[in-house]
């Protein structure tokens, strides 16, 4: 019987939630931080779903959108960092957060390429090769004095 009101609960909150802004809604964000704070969050959670979706068998098409924003993300996070127009060593805390988190990701992908099949393969490929680009810049940012 108490299983009932939690479940009630649970449903509520849930659609209550506000949903997870896209690409068009952080690129519209007007603060550079909390423009990178959302974009490579986006990237992460796009990179995990992907990695779920593999596991689950899922369709082609939602893995090319979550791919697609993995790679938008990561490129907005740093693309926001750059518009601040300040040295990459006065924000080294975002930098270095951009560098471990496109790290992760970068992993992920490369874990989501080797368990899809040899044709599906090239798409999670590109996906991370573009990740690593975009890792490359955040660590000369951190490494930058």
């Amino acid at each position: 019987m108490k299983l009932i009101p939690v479940l009630l609960l649970t449903v509520l909150a849930a659609a209550g939630a506000p949903a997870t802004p896209g690409l068009e809604e952080i690129r519209k964000e007007a603060d550079g931080r909390k423009r990178f704070d959302l974009a490579i969050g986006l990237a992460e959670n796009q990179a995990l779903a992907a990695r779920q979706l593999v596991r689950d068998s899922g369709s082609r098409t939602d893995l090319e959108k979550m791919l697609a924003d993995v790679t938008g993300g990561c490129d907005l996070a740093l693309e926001s960092l750059r518009s601040l127009g300040v040295k990459p060593s006065k924000l080294g805390k975002q930098y270095k957060k951009g560098e471990v988190k496109s790290r992760d990701i970068e992993r992920l992908l490369g874990d989501i390429a080797l368990a899809l099949s040899i044709d599906d393969r090239p798409l999670a490929e590109k996906a991370r090769d573009q990740v690593a680009v975009i890792h490359e810049e955040f660590l000369l940012g951190v490494m930058d004095k």
